[in-house]
């Protein structure tokens, strides 16, 4: 029992330290990205990123929604084929178009 408190003991006094050291070590880092993020050099790359995008959103919006439009018309041309084969071995099946099949009467 006394060996199992002094390891809770110990585990506890570990994490206290660790976590005051990882603390320390977290606002340290948190402190050198502040710095690199507010260093002027940073924030013009960061400028010159942000006007590169708006200079071609415009064009990208354009490639995209064409690229959507292609994408919609296959899926419905597709769609379609599929609706037409059904239709056919639907014909194949009961032989006549409009006619139900015996199983179709039944519920089957």
């Amino acid at each position: 029992m006394k060996g199992k408190l002094l390891i809770l003991a110990g585990a506890a006094v570990g994490y206290v330290l660790g976590t005051r050291a990882g603390r320390q070590r977290y606002e340290d880092l948190k402190g050198r990205a502040d710095a690199l993020w507010h260093d002027p050099k940073v924030q013009q790359r960061v400028s010159d990123a942000e006007n590169a995008v708006r200079t071609r959103a415009p064009h990208l919006q354009d490639r995209i929604s064409d690229a959507a439009t292609k994408a919609s018309d296959k899926v419905k041309a597709t769609v379609h084929h599929e609706d037409h084969d059904a239709s056919e071995a639907e014909l194949s099946v009961n032989g006549r178009p409009g006619e139900q099949s015996a199983e179709r009467r039944d519920g089957s």
